[in-house]
């Protein structure tokens, strides 16, 4: 569980330090994508994440305005630069007081895909995401 915690804040200060969020009124949903394989085996096992070089999860979550994480509906697709449309398959990961909204992705080397994620906080406000990242398969790994 420690792994699990370190790695979860791990991902959420790389999104914080890389600016990653879109604020709604007074609540930011902050994003990431990071490639499986930085993820401990038996971590991504107990979650049923495949670890490989072309393998990456989107991990989302939303801060208030009390900067206390919100549970929230999380949807969302992904495409690639030729079209290829896909669903997102959100899984909420509460963890002590964090909650994060996690979905694998497959990738090739170099491919550019956007995504659009749709985010609805309990009791606050909806939110559309989007926003397009570059993938690189680590040949070393």
């Amino acid at each position: 569980m420690r792994i699990l915690i370190a790695i979860m804040l791990w991902i959420s200060s790389a999104a914080a330090s890389g600016a990653q969020f879109v604020a709604v009124d007074d609540h930011e949903v902050h994003y990431v994508l990071v490639n499986t394989l930085f993820l401990d085996a038996e971590i991504a096992h107990g979650y049923g994440i495949t670890r490989a070089k072309d393998r990456a999860i989107v991990n989302l979550s939303v801060i208030g305005p009390d900067q206390r994480p919100r549970d929230a509906d999380v949807t969302g697709t992904v495409r690639n630069l030729i079209g290829q449309l896909s669903e997102l398959d959100f899984q909420r990961i509460v963890d002590g007081d964090s909650i994060y909204f996690i979905a694998p992705i497959r990738f090739t080397d170099q491919d550019v895909l956007r995504f659009e994620v749709e985010v609805a906080t309990k009791n606050g406000p909806k939110a559309r995401v989007s926003f397009q990242e570059r993938m690189w398969v680590d040949s070393k790994k």
